[in-house]
């Protein structure tokens, strides 16, 4: 198989990354929705919220008879208590995936971090961090995620420097051991 330019290599990764959190996700029970063009938000995730029961449900799927035939019919009511209307619960996710550089250790790469969303934008936008371990072949990456606020970038990045906001340069540099630890 013939390599990659680097550039082409840079965004399968990052279209590896997104798919592996848009399963994840899935199997997690949020409906996963991929902006067309990406401007900054890479996807809307929702799930149905009951506040009546205070968790999280599926739609309640009621059977009646119509003209003599059962039919099933979809309802906006929670699964569990069947009366309550169930609420949308948006979050809204910037994904970054990173392949990482080998280190002198065996068990640690060197991954940089590029926000591109460098202010808080609220409680319901995130930040989806994907480091991914290369193994020899694609059945063996192994995908962390890191979530956090985009509020929480200033933690661990100086926000406050003038290059970083006019300039799409600046990167964090953390060190992932394979097991996910930072």
């Amino acid at each position: 198989m013939n390599e990659l330019d680097p550039e082409k290599k840079k965004q399968v990764i990052g279209l590896y990354g997104e798919m592996q959190l848009a399963m994840a996700l899935h199997e997690k029970g949020w409906q996963v929705h991929r902006a067309y063009i990406d401007e900054g938000i890479d996807f809307t995730i929702t799930k149905l919220w009951c506040p009546k029961c205070n968790k999280y449900s599926d739609q309640y799927i009621r059977n009646d008879d119509y003209k003599g035939n059962n039919r099933k019919c979809v309802t906006n009511l929670c699964k569990h208590c069947k009366k309550t209307e169930l609420n949308v619960v948006p979050r809204y996710l910037q994904v970054k995936t990173s392949e990482g550089i080998e280190t002198s250790e065996s068990d640690i790469r060197s991954f940089s971090f590029h926000p591109k969303i460098r202010y808080d934008m609220g409680n319901d936008v995130f930040y989806v961090w994907i480091a991914v371990f290369n193994n020899e072949t694609i059945n063996d990456r192994i995908c962390h995620f890191y979530i956090f606020n985009t509020k929480d970038v200033s933690l661990f990045d100086d926000v406050s420097i003038d290059t970083y906001q006019i300039t799409d340069n600046q990167k964090t540099t953390l060190k992932i051991n394979t097991d996910g630890k930072v």
